[in-house]
Protein backbone atom coordinates (compact mmCIF):
# COMPACT_ATOMS: atom_id res chain seq x y z
CA UNK A 1 0.00 0.00 0.00
CA UNK A 2 0.92 3.67 0.19
CA UNK A 3 3.66 4.76 2.58
CA UNK A 4 3.54 8.00 4.50
CA UNK A 5 5.92 9.60 1.99
CA UNK A 6 3.65 8.46 -0.88
CA UNK A 7 0.60 10.02 0.80
CA UNK A 8 2.43 13.33 1.31
CA UNK A 9 3.56 13.41 -2.33
CA UNK A 10 0.05 12.62 -3.59
CA UNK A 11 -1.38 15.39 -1.41
CA UNK A 12 1.11 17.89 -2.88
CA UNK A 13 0.31 16.75 -6.43
CA UNK A 14 -3.45 17.00 -5.94
CA UNK A 15 -3.26 20.38 -4.23
CA UNK A 16 -0.89 21.85 -6.79
CA UNK A 17 -2.40 20.63 -10.10
CA UNK A 18 -5.58 21.30 -12.04
CA UNK A 19 -5.06 18.19 -14.25
CA UNK A 20 -7.53 15.46 -13.32
CA UNK A 21 -5.32 12.49 -14.29
CA UNK A 22 -1.81 11.85 -12.95
CA UNK A 23 0.48 8.81 -13.23
CA UNK A 24 2.62 8.19 -10.17
CA UNK A 25 5.31 5.64 -9.32
CA UNK A 26 5.21 4.78 -5.62
CA UNK A 27 8.18 3.99 -3.41
CA UNK A 28 7.53 0.25 -3.80
CA UNK A 29 7.56 0.64 -7.63
CA UNK A 30 3.80 0.39 -8.10
CA UNK A 31 2.39 2.38 -11.02
CA UNK A 32 -0.75 4.26 -10.00
CA UNK A 33 -3.11 6.32 -12.12
CA UNK A 34 -4.83 8.92 -9.97
CA UNK A 35 -8.02 10.60 -11.13
CA UNK A 36 -9.43 13.31 -8.90
CA UNK A 37 -11.82 16.22 -8.78
CA UNK A 38 -11.77 19.21 -6.42
CA UNK A 39 -14.91 19.72 -4.35
CA UNK A 40 -16.22 20.98 -0.99
CA UNK A 41 -17.33 18.83 1.89
CA UNK A 42 -18.73 20.27 5.17
CA UNK A 43 -17.53 23.72 4.17
CA UNK A 44 -14.01 22.49 3.48
CA UNK A 45 -12.04 22.12 0.26
CA UNK A 46 -11.52 18.45 -0.49
CA UNK A 47 -10.38 16.24 -3.36
CA UNK A 48 -12.29 13.12 -4.29
CA UNK A 49 -9.70 10.63 -5.60
CA UNK A 50 -9.72 7.29 -7.38
CA UNK A 51 -6.45 5.31 -7.40
CA UNK A 52 -6.01 2.55 -9.98
CA UNK A 53 -3.06 0.16 -10.05
CA UNK A 54 -1.86 0.21 -13.70
CA UNK A 55 1.42 -1.65 -13.13
CA UNK A 56 0.35 -4.54 -15.36
CA UNK A 57 -0.56 -2.17 -18.21
CA UNK A 58 2.71 -0.24 -17.89
CA UNK A 59 4.70 -3.48 -17.95
CA UNK A 60 2.81 -4.60 -21.06
CA UNK A 61 3.51 -1.27 -22.79
CA UNK A 62 7.20 -1.53 -21.91
CA UNK A 63 7.24 -5.10 -23.19
CA UNK A 64 5.60 -4.04 -26.46
CA UNK A 65 8.14 -1.22 -26.89
CA UNK A 66 11.00 -3.65 -26.31
CA UNK A 67 9.49 -6.07 -28.83
CA UNK A 68 9.10 -3.27 -31.39
CA UNK A 69 12.72 -2.21 -30.87
CA UNK A 70 13.87 -5.82 -31.14
CA UNK A 71 11.86 -6.27 -34.35
CA UNK A 72 13.38 -3.10 -35.83
CA UNK A 73 16.88 -4.22 -34.87
CA UNK A 74 16.19 -7.66 -36.36
CA UNK A 75 14.98 -6.03 -39.59
CA UNK A 76 18.10 -3.87 -39.76
CA UNK A 77 20.29 -6.89 -39.02
CA UNK A 78 18.51 -8.89 -41.75
CA UNK A 79 19.03 -6.11 -44.27
CA UNK A 80 22.68 -5.75 -43.30
CA UNK A 81 23.14 -9.51 -43.49
CA UNK A 82 21.56 -9.69 -46.94
CA UNK A 83 23.61 -6.73 -48.14
CA UNK A 84 26.78 -8.43 -46.88
CA UNK A 85 25.80 -11.77 -48.42
CA UNK A 86 24.97 -9.94 -51.65
CA UNK A 87 28.42 -8.37 -51.60
CA UNK A 88 30.16 -11.70 -51.02
CA UNK A 89 28.14 -13.43 -53.77
CA UNK A 90 28.40 -10.60 -56.27
CA UNK A 91 32.19 -10.47 -56.08
CA UNK A 92 32.83 -13.98 -57.48
CA UNK A 93 29.85 -13.59 -59.84
CA UNK A 94 31.46 -10.42 -61.12
CA UNK A 95 34.53 -12.44 -62.05
CA UNK A 96 32.45 -15.14 -63.78
CA UNK A 97 30.13 -12.85 -65.75
CA UNK A 98 32.85 -10.36 -66.62
CA UNK A 99 35.20 -13.01 -67.99
CA UNK A 100 32.35 -14.67 -69.93
CA UNK A 101 31.50 -11.25 -71.33
CA UNK A 102 35.08 -10.90 -72.50
CA UNK A 103 35.14 -14.46 -73.84
CA UNK A 104 32.09 -13.82 -76.01
CA UNK A 105 33.99 -11.08 -77.83
CA UNK A 106 36.55 -13.65 -79.02
CA UNK A 107 36.36 -16.04 -81.97
CA UNK A 108 35.36 -19.36 -80.39
CA UNK A 109 35.49 -22.91 -81.82
CA UNK A 110 32.22 -24.37 -83.05
CA UNK A 111 30.12 -25.59 -80.13
CA UNK A 112 32.11 -23.67 -77.52
CA UNK A 113 30.05 -20.52 -78.08
CA UNK A 114 26.92 -22.47 -77.07
CA UNK A 115 28.58 -23.57 -73.82
CA UNK A 116 29.74 -20.03 -73.05
CA UNK A 117 26.24 -18.70 -73.71
CA UNK A 118 24.74 -21.32 -71.37
CA UNK A 119 27.21 -20.39 -68.62
CA UNK A 120 26.50 -16.71 -69.11
CA UNK A 121 22.74 -17.28 -68.95
CA UNK A 122 23.04 -19.35 -65.76
CA UNK A 123 25.27 -16.73 -64.13
CA UNK A 124 22.88 -13.95 -65.10
CA UNK A 125 19.94 -15.92 -63.64
CA UNK A 126 21.82 -16.37 -60.37
CA UNK A 127 22.61 -12.66 -60.28
CA UNK A 128 18.93 -11.82 -60.87
CA UNK A 129 17.86 -14.11 -58.02
CA UNK A 130 20.34 -12.41 -55.69
CA UNK A 131 19.15 -8.97 -56.82
CA UNK A 132 15.48 -9.93 -56.31
CA UNK A 133 16.13 -11.13 -52.77
CA UNK A 134 18.10 -7.99 -51.92
CA UNK A 135 15.49 -5.66 -53.47
CA UNK A 136 12.64 -7.38 -51.64
CA UNK A 137 14.55 -7.17 -48.37
CA UNK A 138 15.18 -3.45 -48.89
CA UNK A 139 11.50 -2.84 -49.69
CA UNK A 140 10.36 -4.74 -46.60
CA UNK A 141 12.76 -2.80 -44.35
CA UNK A 142 11.85 0.49 -46.10
CA UNK A 143 15.45 1.05 -47.18
CA UNK A 144 14.73 1.14 -50.89
CA UNK A 145 14.04 4.68 -52.05
CA UNK A 146 12.67 6.05 -55.30
CA UNK A 147 15.16 8.51 -56.82
CA UNK A 148 13.18 10.87 -59.10
CA UNK A 149 14.93 12.81 -61.83
CA UNK A 150 14.21 14.08 -65.30
CA UNK A 151 14.27 11.37 -67.98
CA UNK A 152 12.98 10.50 -71.44
CA UNK A 153 10.35 7.72 -71.36
CA UNK A 154 10.97 7.13 -75.08
CA UNK A 155 14.67 6.46 -74.48
CA UNK A 156 13.85 4.06 -71.63
CA UNK A 157 11.43 2.06 -73.82
CA UNK A 158 13.83 2.01 -76.76
CA UNK A 159 16.65 0.81 -74.53
CA UNK A 160 14.52 -1.98 -73.05
CA UNK A 161 13.20 -3.20 -76.40
CA UNK A 162 16.70 -3.15 -77.91
CA UNK A 163 17.99 -5.26 -75.00
CA UNK A 164 15.30 -7.92 -75.38
CA UNK A 165 15.07 -8.02 -79.18
CA UNK A 166 17.87 -10.61 -79.68
CA UNK A 167 16.20 -12.96 -77.17
CA UNK A 168 12.83 -12.56 -78.91
CA UNK A 169 14.35 -13.24 -82.34
CA UNK A 170 16.09 -16.32 -80.93
CA UNK A 171 12.70 -17.70 -79.83
CA UNK A 172 11.25 -16.80 -83.26
CA UNK A 173 8.72 -14.43 -81.67
CA UNK A 174 7.77 -10.90 -82.62
CA UNK A 175 8.37 -7.91 -80.33
CA UNK A 176 6.25 -4.89 -81.21
CA UNK A 177 6.97 -1.63 -79.39
CA UNK A 178 4.32 1.06 -79.90
CA UNK A 179 5.09 4.50 -78.48
CA UNK A 180 2.20 6.86 -79.16
CA UNK A 181 2.97 10.41 -80.40
CA UNK A 182 1.46 11.95 -77.24
CA UNK A 183 4.11 10.38 -74.97
CA UNK A 184 6.15 13.32 -73.57
CA UNK A 185 9.77 13.89 -74.43
CA UNK A 186 10.70 14.39 -70.77
CA UNK A 187 9.07 13.66 -67.42
CA UNK A 188 10.09 13.25 -63.79
CA UNK A 189 10.45 9.83 -62.19
CA UNK A 190 12.89 7.04 -61.43
CA UNK A 191 13.94 5.63 -64.83
CA UNK A 192 16.07 2.85 -63.32
CA UNK A 193 13.20 1.42 -61.28
CA UNK A 194 10.74 1.91 -64.15
CA UNK A 195 13.11 0.01 -66.43
CA UNK A 196 13.41 -2.72 -63.78
CA UNK A 197 9.61 -3.17 -63.68
CA UNK A 198 9.10 -3.20 -67.46
CA UNK A 199 12.09 -5.49 -67.97
CA UNK A 200 10.61 -7.95 -65.49
CA UNK A 201 7.24 -7.92 -67.28
CA UNK A 202 8.91 -8.34 -70.69
CA UNK A 203 11.13 -11.13 -69.42
CA UNK A 204 8.09 -12.99 -68.07
CA UNK A 205 6.20 -12.48 -71.33
CA UNK A 206 9.06 -13.92 -73.37
CA UNK A 207 9.54 -16.79 -70.91
CA UNK A 208 5.89 -17.88 -71.04
CA UNK A 209 5.35 -17.36 -74.79
CA UNK A 210 6.32 -20.07 -77.27
CA UNK A 211 4.58 -18.78 -80.41
CA UNK A 212 3.19 -15.44 -81.51
CA UNK A 213 4.34 -12.07 -80.27
CA UNK A 214 4.78 -9.65 -77.39
CA UNK A 215 3.46 -6.08 -77.60
CA UNK A 216 4.89 -3.22 -75.53
CA UNK A 217 2.45 -0.29 -75.79
CA UNK A 218 3.19 3.14 -74.29
CA UNK A 219 0.63 5.95 -74.24
CA UNK A 220 -0.83 8.73 -72.12
CA UNK A 221 -4.06 8.03 -70.24
CA UNK A 222 -5.28 11.22 -68.62
CA UNK A 223 -2.69 12.32 -66.06
CA UNK A 224 -0.84 8.99 -66.25
CA UNK A 225 1.77 7.34 -68.43
CA UNK A 226 0.32 3.92 -69.24
CA UNK A 227 2.57 1.04 -70.25
CA UNK A 228 1.18 -2.37 -71.15
CA UNK A 229 2.94 -5.63 -71.96
CA UNK A 230 0.76 -8.14 -73.83
CA UNK A 231 1.76 -11.66 -74.85
CA UNK A 232 0.22 -14.58 -76.72
CA UNK A 233 1.38 -17.15 -74.19
CA UNK A 234 -0.52 -19.75 -72.22
CA UNK A 235 -2.25 -17.27 -69.90
CA UNK A 236 -2.77 -17.60 -66.15
CA UNK A 237 -5.46 -19.72 -64.44
CA UNK A 238 -8.13 -17.60 -62.74
CA UNK A 239 -7.48 -19.16 -59.32
CA UNK A 240 -3.83 -18.05 -59.47
CA UNK A 241 -4.42 -14.45 -60.62
CA UNK A 242 -5.43 -13.32 -57.13
CA UNK A 243 -2.10 -14.50 -55.69
CA UNK A 244 0.02 -13.30 -58.59
CA UNK A 245 1.58 -10.38 -56.69
CA UNK A 246 2.15 -12.32 -53.45
CA UNK A 247 5.81 -12.76 -52.45
CA UNK A 248 7.32 -16.12 -53.44
CA UNK A 249 4.19 -17.16 -55.38
CA UNK A 250 4.92 -18.76 -58.74
CA UNK A 251 2.45 -19.74 -61.43
CA UNK A 252 2.32 -23.52 -61.60
CA UNK A 253 4.15 -23.93 -58.30
CA UNK A 254 5.22 -27.53 -57.73
CA UNK A 255 7.70 -30.14 -58.81
CA UNK A 256 6.44 -29.91 -62.40
CA UNK A 257 7.11 -26.17 -62.64
CA UNK A 258 9.03 -25.46 -65.85
CA UNK A 259 10.51 -22.06 -65.04
CA UNK A 260 13.15 -20.95 -62.55
CA UNK A 261 13.06 -17.97 -60.24
CA UNK A 262 12.27 -16.75 -56.74
CA UNK A 263 8.65 -15.74 -57.23
CA UNK A 264 9.60 -12.23 -56.06
CA UNK A 265 9.61 -10.44 -59.42
CA UNK A 266 5.95 -9.37 -59.59
CA UNK A 267 5.81 -8.65 -55.85
CA UNK A 268 8.75 -6.28 -56.30
CA UNK A 269 7.10 -4.73 -59.38
CA UNK A 270 3.91 -3.99 -57.44
CA UNK A 271 5.87 -2.45 -54.55
CA UNK A 272 7.99 -0.28 -56.85
CA UNK A 273 5.03 0.98 -58.87
CA UNK A 274 3.18 1.78 -55.63
CA UNK A 275 6.21 3.75 -54.44
CA UNK A 276 5.99 5.73 -57.71
CA UNK A 277 2.34 6.61 -56.88
CA UNK A 278 1.15 4.30 -59.64
CA UNK A 279 -0.68 1.00 -60.00
CA UNK A 280 -0.39 -2.32 -61.82
CA UNK A 281 -3.14 -4.60 -63.15
CA UNK A 282 -3.38 -7.85 -65.08
CA UNK A 283 -5.87 -9.21 -67.61
CA UNK A 284 -5.48 -12.82 -68.65
CA UNK A 285 -7.29 -15.68 -70.33
CA UNK A 286 -5.92 -19.23 -70.25
CA UNK A 287 -4.74 -20.24 -73.69
CA UNK A 288 -4.95 -16.68 -75.05
CA UNK A 289 -2.21 -14.80 -73.20
CA UNK A 290 -1.91 -12.02 -70.63
CA UNK A 291 -1.72 -8.25 -70.49
CA UNK A 292 0.02 -6.45 -67.63
CA UNK A 293 -0.64 -2.70 -67.42
CA UNK A 294 1.17 -0.19 -65.23
CA UNK A 295 0.35 3.47 -64.74
CA UNK A 296 2.56 6.15 -63.22
CA UNK A 297 1.71 9.86 -62.81
CA UNK A 298 2.95 12.27 -65.46
CA UNK A 299 5.06 14.42 -63.14
CA UNK A 300 7.18 17.26 -64.55
CA UNK A 301 6.12 16.75 -68.17
CA UNK A 302 8.12 18.55 -70.85
CA UNK A 303 7.33 18.42 -74.56
CA UNK A 304 9.26 19.70 -77.55
CA UNK A 305 7.67 22.18 -79.95
CA UNK A 306 4.64 20.83 -81.85
CA UNK A 307 5.48 18.61 -84.79
CA UNK A 308 5.12 20.28 -88.17
CA UNK A 309 2.74 18.32 -90.39
CA UNK A 310 3.21 20.44 -93.51
CA UNK A 311 6.16 18.43 -94.85
CA UNK A 312 4.11 15.27 -95.32
CA UNK A 313 1.01 17.00 -96.65
CA UNK A 314 -0.19 15.26 -99.80
CA UNK A 315 2.03 12.20 -99.24
CA UNK A 316 0.29 8.82 -99.40
CA UNK A 317 1.16 5.53 -97.72
CA UNK A 318 -0.64 2.30 -98.56
CA UNK A 319 -0.95 -0.38 -95.89
CA UNK A 320 -0.88 -4.14 -96.48
CA UNK A 321 -0.21 -5.12 -92.87
CA UNK A 322 -1.73 -8.35 -91.56
CA UNK A 323 -0.94 -7.79 -87.88
CA UNK A 324 -3.94 -5.84 -86.59
CA UNK A 325 -2.10 -4.10 -83.74
CA UNK A 326 0.73 -2.98 -86.01
CA UNK A 327 -1.71 -1.77 -88.68
CA UNK A 328 -3.71 0.27 -86.16
CA UNK A 329 -0.61 1.86 -84.66
CA UNK A 330 0.98 2.75 -88.02
CA UNK A 331 -2.32 4.23 -89.24
CA UNK A 332 -2.60 6.38 -86.11
CA UNK A 333 1.06 7.45 -86.27
CA UNK A 334 1.02 8.46 -89.93
CA UNK A 335 -2.34 10.24 -89.68
CA UNK A 336 -1.03 12.17 -86.68
CA UNK A 337 1.86 13.45 -88.81
CA UNK A 338 -0.35 14.49 -91.72
CA UNK A 339 0.11 11.60 -94.16
CA UNK A 340 -2.75 10.07 -96.12
CA UNK A 341 -3.17 6.40 -95.18
CA UNK A 342 -5.04 3.87 -97.33
CA UNK A 343 -5.60 0.14 -97.20
CA UNK A 344 -4.03 -1.62 -100.16
CA UNK A 345 -6.19 -4.18 -101.93
CA UNK A 346 -4.50 -4.44 -105.30
CA UNK A 347 -4.99 -0.82 -106.43
CA UNK A 348 -2.49 0.81 -108.78
CA UNK A 349 -0.40 3.25 -106.72
CA UNK A 350 0.78 6.70 -107.65
CA UNK A 351 4.41 7.05 -108.66
CA UNK A 352 5.23 8.82 -105.36
CA UNK A 353 3.27 6.46 -103.07
CA UNK A 354 4.88 4.19 -100.48
CA UNK A 355 3.68 0.73 -99.45
CA UNK A 356 4.04 -0.45 -95.84
CA UNK A 357 3.68 -4.20 -95.33
CA UNK A 358 4.64 -7.08 -93.06
CA UNK A 359 4.46 -9.58 -95.95
CA UNK A 360 7.99 -10.30 -97.19
CA UNK A 361 6.61 -12.20 -100.19
CA UNK A 362 4.83 -9.14 -101.54
CA UNK A 363 6.47 -7.89 -104.74
CA UNK A 364 5.76 -5.91 -107.87
CA UNK A 365 5.09 -2.59 -106.13
CA UNK A 366 5.19 0.21 -108.68
CA UNK A 367 5.27 3.18 -106.31
CA UNK A 368 8.18 5.16 -104.89
CA UNK A 369 9.26 2.62 -102.27
CA UNK A 370 8.17 -0.35 -100.17
CA UNK A 371 8.88 -0.72 -96.45
CA UNK A 372 8.72 -4.27 -95.09
CA UNK A 373 8.27 -4.75 -91.33
CA UNK A 374 10.34 -7.82 -90.51
CA UNK A 375 10.42 -9.67 -87.17
CA UNK A 376 13.95 -10.93 -87.74
CA UNK A 377 15.44 -7.56 -88.62
CA UNK A 378 17.49 -5.97 -85.83
CA UNK A 379 18.78 -2.42 -85.92
CA UNK A 380 18.17 0.57 -88.15
CA UNK A 381 16.24 0.32 -91.46
CA UNK A 382 18.21 -1.33 -94.24
CA UNK A 383 17.76 -0.84 -98.00
CA UNK A 384 18.29 -4.35 -99.36
CA UNK A 385 17.56 -3.26 -102.94
CA UNK A 386 16.63 -0.01 -104.67
CA UNK A 387 13.44 1.33 -103.07
CA UNK A 388 12.95 -1.76 -100.85
CA UNK A 389 13.53 -1.24 -97.14
CA UNK A 390 13.57 -3.61 -94.16
CA UNK A 391 12.27 -2.12 -90.91
CA UNK A 392 12.20 -3.67 -87.43
CA UNK A 393 8.75 -4.33 -85.95
CA UNK A 394 10.24 -3.30 -82.61
CA UNK A 395 10.50 0.35 -83.64
CA UNK A 396 7.49 1.29 -85.81
CA UNK A 397 7.31 4.55 -83.84
CA UNK A 398 10.65 5.40 -85.50
CA UNK A 399 9.20 5.05 -89.00
CA UNK A 400 9.08 8.81 -89.57
CA UNK A 401 12.82 9.38 -90.22
CA UNK A 402 12.78 6.70 -92.92
CA UNK A 403 9.70 8.19 -94.58
CA UNK A 404 11.36 11.60 -94.38
CA UNK A 405 14.32 10.16 -96.27
CA UNK A 406 12.11 8.43 -98.86
CA UNK A 407 9.91 11.50 -99.44
CA UNK A 408 12.85 13.96 -99.11
CA UNK A 409 11.18 15.74 -96.18
CA UNK A 410 13.43 17.47 -93.64
CA UNK A 411 12.52 16.64 -90.04
CA UNK A 412 13.30 18.28 -86.72
CA UNK A 413 16.22 16.73 -84.85
CA UNK A 414 13.95 15.11 -82.23
CA UNK A 415 12.00 13.36 -84.98
CA UNK A 416 15.08 12.44 -86.95
CA UNK A 417 16.92 10.36 -84.33
CA UNK A 418 16.41 6.61 -84.69
CA UNK A 419 15.99 4.52 -81.55
CA UNK A 420 18.40 1.78 -82.58
CA UNK A 421 21.56 3.26 -83.96
CA UNK A 422 23.81 1.59 -86.48
CA UNK A 423 26.61 -0.55 -85.04
CA UNK A 424 29.30 1.72 -83.73
CA UNK A 425 32.58 1.99 -85.48
CA UNK A 426 35.60 0.66 -83.69
CA UNK A 427 36.40 2.64 -80.58
CA UNK A 428 38.91 5.42 -81.03
CA UNK A 429 42.53 5.05 -79.99
CA UNK A 430 42.57 5.17 -76.19
CA UNK A 431 46.23 4.37 -75.60
CA UNK A 432 46.79 7.98 -74.50
CA UNK A 433 44.84 7.16 -71.32
CA UNK A 434 46.59 5.55 -68.34
CA UNK A 435 44.11 4.05 -65.88
CA UNK A 436 44.95 2.85 -62.38
CA UNK A 437 42.93 -0.20 -61.27
CA UNK A 438 42.77 -0.65 -57.48
CA UNK A 439 41.30 -3.89 -56.10
CA UNK A 440 42.41 -6.32 -53.41
CA UNK A 441 40.83 -9.30 -55.21
CA UNK A 442 43.30 -10.64 -57.84
CA UNK A 443 40.58 -12.04 -60.15
CA UNK A 444 38.67 -8.76 -60.20
CA UNK A 445 41.89 -6.80 -60.68
CA UNK A 446 42.92 -8.98 -63.63
CA UNK A 447 39.43 -8.82 -65.13
CA UNK A 448 39.27 -5.03 -65.06
CA UNK A 449 42.74 -4.86 -66.59
CA UNK A 450 41.67 -7.23 -69.39
CA UNK A 451 38.47 -5.25 -70.01
CA UNK A 452 40.44 -2.01 -70.24
CA UNK A 453 42.92 -3.64 -72.60
CA UNK A 454 40.10 -4.77 -74.89
CA UNK A 455 38.88 -1.15 -75.01
CA UNK A 456 42.36 0.11 -75.91
CA UNK A 457 43.32 1.75 -72.61
CA UNK A 458 46.68 1.48 -70.88
CA UNK A 459 46.50 0.15 -67.34
CA UNK A 460 48.46 -0.33 -64.12
CA UNK A 461 47.16 -2.08 -61.00
CA UNK A 462 47.37 -1.69 -57.23
CA UNK A 463 46.35 -4.02 -54.38
CA UNK A 464 44.82 -1.43 -52.03
CA UNK A 465 44.66 2.30 -51.29
CA UNK A 466 48.18 2.51 -49.87
CA UNK A 467 49.63 0.76 -52.91
CA UNK A 468 47.60 3.09 -55.16
CA UNK A 469 49.03 6.22 -53.50
CA UNK A 470 52.50 4.82 -54.09
CA UNK A 471 51.73 4.36 -57.81
CA UNK A 472 50.28 7.88 -58.04
CA UNK A 473 53.46 9.33 -56.52
CA UNK A 474 55.67 7.67 -59.15
CA UNK A 475 53.82 7.97 -62.48
CA UNK A 476 51.18 9.94 -64.28
CA UNK A 477 47.63 8.55 -64.01
CA UNK A 478 44.63 9.89 -65.93
CA UNK A 479 41.76 7.98 -64.30
CA UNK A 480 41.45 5.87 -61.13
CA UNK A 481 39.11 2.86 -61.11
CA UNK A 482 38.92 1.66 -57.50
CA UNK A 483 37.06 -0.95 -55.48
CA UNK A 484 35.50 0.70 -52.43
CA UNK A 485 35.90 -2.10 -49.85
CA UNK A 486 39.56 -3.06 -49.35
CA UNK A 487 41.86 -3.80 -46.39
CA UNK A 488 44.55 -1.34 -45.21
CA UNK A 489 42.99 1.62 -47.06
CA UNK A 490 39.59 1.41 -48.74
CA UNK A 491 38.36 3.32 -51.76
CA UNK A 492 36.71 6.06 -49.70
CA UNK A 493 39.86 6.97 -47.79
CA UNK A 494 41.93 6.65 -50.96
CA UNK A 495 39.70 9.17 -52.72
CA UNK A 496 39.79 11.57 -49.77
CA UNK A 497 43.60 11.36 -49.73
CA UNK A 498 43.76 11.97 -53.49
CA UNK A 499 41.65 15.11 -53.10
CA UNK A 500 43.76 16.27 -50.12
CA UNK A 501 46.82 16.02 -52.37
CA UNK A 502 45.12 18.43 -54.77
CA UNK A 503 44.64 15.88 -57.56
CA UNK A 504 41.51 16.45 -59.67
CA UNK A 505 41.71 13.35 -61.87
CA UNK A 506 38.46 11.34 -62.19
CA UNK A 507 37.98 8.64 -59.55
CA UNK A 508 35.37 5.97 -60.32
CA UNK A 509 34.26 3.61 -57.57
CA UNK A 510 33.40 -0.04 -58.19
CA UNK A 511 31.24 -1.77 -55.60
CA UNK A 512 29.45 -5.06 -55.10
CA UNK A 513 27.02 -3.37 -52.70
CA UNK A 514 23.85 -2.59 -54.65
CA UNK A 515 22.38 -0.16 -52.09
CA UNK A 516 21.73 3.41 -53.26
CA UNK A 517 23.34 4.66 -50.05
CA UNK A 518 26.64 3.17 -51.23
CA UNK A 519 26.60 5.34 -54.34
CA UNK A 520 25.85 8.41 -52.24
CA UNK A 521 28.73 7.58 -49.91
CA UNK A 522 31.06 7.27 -52.90
CA UNK A 523 30.08 10.71 -54.18
CA UNK A 524 30.40 12.25 -50.71
CA UNK A 525 33.95 10.89 -50.41
CA UNK A 526 34.93 12.78 -53.56
CA UNK A 527 34.46 10.15 -56.26
CA UNK A 528 33.09 11.24 -59.63
CA UNK A 529 30.94 8.16 -60.23
CA UNK A 530 30.18 4.69 -58.90
CA UNK A 531 29.65 1.46 -60.84
CA UNK A 532 27.89 -1.62 -59.47
CA UNK A 533 29.37 -5.06 -60.07
CA UNK A 534 29.29 -6.86 -62.38
CA UNK A 535 30.54 -4.11 -64.69
CA UNK A 536 29.91 -5.09 -68.29
CA UNK A 537 32.11 -3.98 -71.16
CA UNK A 538 29.34 -1.71 -72.47
CA UNK A 539 28.90 0.08 -69.13
CA UNK A 540 32.65 0.43 -68.67
CA UNK A 541 33.04 1.76 -72.20
CA UNK A 542 30.26 4.34 -71.79
CA UNK A 543 31.55 5.55 -68.44
CA UNK A 544 35.19 5.82 -69.48
CA UNK A 545 34.26 7.58 -72.72
CA UNK A 546 32.76 10.42 -70.65
CA UNK A 547 35.71 10.82 -68.29
CA UNK A 548 38.39 10.26 -70.93
CA UNK A 549 36.84 13.11 -72.92
CA UNK A 550 37.01 15.30 -69.81
CA UNK A 551 40.70 14.46 -69.31
CA UNK A 552 41.53 15.17 -72.95
CA UNK A 553 39.70 18.48 -72.81
CA UNK A 554 41.72 19.42 -69.72
CA UNK A 555 44.96 18.86 -71.65
CA UNK A 556 44.08 21.50 -74.25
Amino acid sequence: MLTHEDRQRLTQIICGQQVNFVDVLTSNHTNLQISFVHSRYRNENVAICVLVDVSARVKMEESLQEMAQAAEQASQSKSMFLATVSHELRTPLYGIIGNLDLLQTKALPKGVDRLVTAMNNSSSLLLKIISDILDFSKIESEQLKIEPREFSPREVMNHISANYLPLVVRKQLGLYCFIEPDVPEQMSGDPMRLQQVISNLLSNAIKFTDTGCIVLHVQCAGDYLQISVRDTGEGIPAKEVLRLFDPFFQVGTGVQRNFQGTGLGLAICEKLISMMDGDIAVETEPGMGSRFTIRIPLYGVQNTSPVSRDGFAGKTCWLAIHNTSLAMFVTSLLSYHGLTVRRHAGETPGAEDVLLTDDEALSGWQGRAIVIFCRRHIGIPQERSAGEWLHSVTTPHELLPLLGRIFHVALASAENSPALMAPEAQAGNNDDMMILVVDDHPINRRLLADQLGSLGYQCVTANDGIDALNVLSKQHIDIVLSDVNMPNMDGYRLTQRIRQLGLTLPVIGVTANALAEEKQRCLESGMDSCLSKPVTLDVLKQTLTVYAARVRKGRE
